[in-house]
């Protein structure tokens, strides 16, 4: 081959080359649509999900060995530390977890004006995976943290997004979820997010109020909140497509079995969009329970009108029918004493 023509050559190669690492990106954004697939058990979702992690590592992985100076390099390498990260929490790997926080402190060496938002970004969601069950002291760390990151990045379009995540955080301490809540309402732009927030806060609302709630249960009872006063009432909002909230009903079921009978009630309310799918679960865990149900999912009047947007979701109400916990699934039985002793 004559010199010239290899010349001639090499911005074609290069093309060449640009096209793979882009065929070979969207292929990695593809996977951001999480697993595939309709798992009936936890252990069937947990199962997918370690697959999926395995998919996303082996494509970032490989991009980077093949496309090392590539122009999306870096989010490349951004990606694969948080996905150690979760891997790590995922999978209890403390090598996981070291090797994506190395992968971190590396960027962060040699990373640019432009990309020391995302090291910024990355830091504060690696502390929000650790949050979740953290000490009251954490908690407020990350949001020292999120509130640093609106900061010294006012503008970037994720802090309505980082705010809504934090408030789940702040359940006890109400004064604080609405405050984050309510300045990511301030900021928020995309549609979605903003009926998310909206919910947070009508939840929020009904809090400490006499909760409105009837129906006419599957079973083809007419249910009134208010024919249960004088006894604590527990409220499952659940689906056959959420393996966890299908579980929180036995939990639940547990708990209660620990109180003096029918000293407690209990209510559910299926976000199935199938009556097979709600008689499966029905069926799965004997459930006698009075069960709500319009075939509307996220969309039906009840779970609109109660802000519903995230499952399992268990609520207490005391004996004067008001709502006193948005999350009564950790220790179910315990908050119903407690409120049977007031």
């Amino acid at each position: 081959m004559s010199r010239w023509r290899a010349l001639l050559l090499v911005p074609w190669i290069a093309a060449a080359a640009w096209a793979g690492s882009a065929e070979d990106w969207a292929a990695i954004v593809a996977l951001d649509a999480g697993p595939q697939g309709q798992p009936r058990t936890a252990e069937e979702a947990r199962t997918l999900a370690g697959a999926h992690l395995d998919r996303q590592e082996q494509a970032l992985r490989g991009f980077i060995a093949t496309y090392g100076n590539d122009e999306r390099a870096f989010e490349a390498r951004l990606r694969l530390a948080r996905l150690l990260e979760i891997r790590g929490g995922f999978q209890s790997s403390a090598k996981a977890k070291l090797e994506g926080q190395q992968l971190l402190e590396q960027l962060e060496k040699t990373a640019t004006p432009e990309q020391r938002v995302e090291i910024d970004f990355a830091k504060v969601t690696r502390l929000m995976r650790g949050a979740q069950r953290a000490p009251a002291g954490f908690r407020d760390q990350l949001l020292s943290a999120a509130r640093k990151f609106r900061a010294d990045h006012p503008n970037d379009r994720r802090v309505a997004a980082l705010y809504t995540e934090v408030a789940t955080l702040f359940d006890g301490q109400p004064r604080i979820k609405i405050s984050l809540l309510n300045e990511a309402a301030a900021l928020a732009a995309e549609p979605s997010l903003k009926v998310r927030i909206a919910d947070d806060l009508r939840r929020q609302d009904l809090l400490g109020t006499e909760l409105k709630l009837s129906f006419t249960s599957v079973q083809g009872k007419d249910v009134k909140l208010e024919d249960y006063r004088g006894k604590p009432v527990i409220v499952v909002f659940f689906a056959d497509f959420s393996p966890p909230s299908t579980e929180a009903i036995g939990r639940v079921q547990r708990g209660l079995a620990t109180l003096p009978k029918e000293s407690v009630a209990a209510l559910g309310v299926s976000l199935d969009p199938k009556r097979e799918a709600l008689d499966a679960v029905i069926k799965a865990n004997t459930l006698t329970w009075p069960v709500a149900f319009d075939g509307r999912s996220w969309e039906g009047e009840l779970v609109r009108s109660l802000g519903i947007n995230a499952l399992p979701s268990v609520w207490l109400i005391d004996k004067q029918g008001h709502l006193r916990s948005l999350n009564a699934l950790e220790g179910t039985a315990d908050l119903v004493r407690q409120l049977q002793r007031e």
